[in-house]
């Protein structure tokens, strides 16, 4: 044996990449529910998109041979931050998880028997601890996702050689998951674990998500690019409804709701707008 040759590391079944910036409080937790899966052969990569806080410290104090921490030198959005775990990923299977969520302990273990028969896998989520969220099918399809993205990133487990060809759009600050999953979808078999594997977090704590309702009508058409990117998959009816779903985000939350729901008006047409609103109403029922 070369005793200058370093000896190959063993390739772990998972790669789970974990996405952070600025959330040094929280990001521990999602490691941690990582860290405790059924299924111990791991890698766990943290890609800190250029975090202002003592985000690094706080990874690196974390005793596991498993972690590898990657920091970027600039903030480059999600989508970069996805891609640079995808491309340092080594395991047969990449895994996702926000860092502001957490899994069940048998997350990985349930979805890699399930990716036997399947290129991907996506699962359930509970959501702030009361509500569950799950689809109604073992498989997820394109026409699944025409009419919709319920899918969770951070329910995601997919074959890595696949992933690598599919990657995610950098151009897309929103809506760059659902993106990849049409795109997935395109050129793979989705499978679907109908239990709550992932606890979804959807507090108080910044997202992109809550952020909307700060927007301006204006502001908040630049979130439409992955709808412009798929007009053809979403079909004219799909197009305006989601657009107008998008403009009315947190409306309940908005002083001038009156002018956002005219501004969608024109920009989508009345038929969308009470369409999405209908929705809205439905859903605020069906949670209570």
């Amino acid at each position: 044996m070369n005793p200058t040759k370093k000896p190959k590391r063993k390739i772990p079944i998972v790669t789970v990449i974990i996405p952070t910036y600025k959330r040094a409080q929280l990001v521990p937790r999602a490691i941690e529910s990582v860290r405790r899966q059924s299924v111990a052969d791991l890698e766990i990569l943290v890609i800190d998109d250029c975090s202002p806080d003592d985000t690094e410290s706080v990874v690196r104090a974390i005793a596991d041979e498993r972690i590898r921490y990657i920091r970027h030198s600039q903030n480059r959005g999600l989508p970069s931050v996805r891609n640079t775990g995808i491309r340092a990923a080594r395991g047969k299977y990449i895994a996702f998880l926000d860092d502001d969520d957490e899994w069940r302990q048998d997350k990985i273990e349930k979805q890699l028997i399930m990716a036997r028969q399947y290129d991907a896998v996506l699962c359930g989520a509970l959501v702030n601890g009361t509500r569950i969220k799950l689809h109604p099918r073992a498989t997820v399809t394109l026409d699944d996702l025409r009419r919709g993205n319920p899918f969770d990133p951070s329910g995601l487990l997919v074959k890595t050689r696949i992933l690598k060809k599919v990657m995610f759009d950098e151009q897309l600050r929103q809506g760059e998951d659902w993106d990849a999953f049409i795109r997935l979808a395109q050129c793979c078999s989705i499978g679907y674990v109908a239990e709550p594997l992932v606890l979804y977090s959807d507090g108080g704590h910044q997202r992109m998500t809550n952020e909307a309702k700060h927007k301006t009508g204006p502001e908040l058409e630049t979130r439409t690019a992955i709808l412009k990117k798929h007009r053809s998959f979403f079909g004219n009816w799909w197009f305006r409804y989601y657009f107008a779903d998008t403009l009315m985000s947190y409306l309940d939350k908005r002083r001038s709701k009156l002018a956002m729901v005219i501004y969608a008006v024109k920009r989508c047409g009345i038929a969308a707008v009470l369409a999405v609103m209908g929705h809205k109403v439905w859903r605020h029922i069906r949670q209570g």
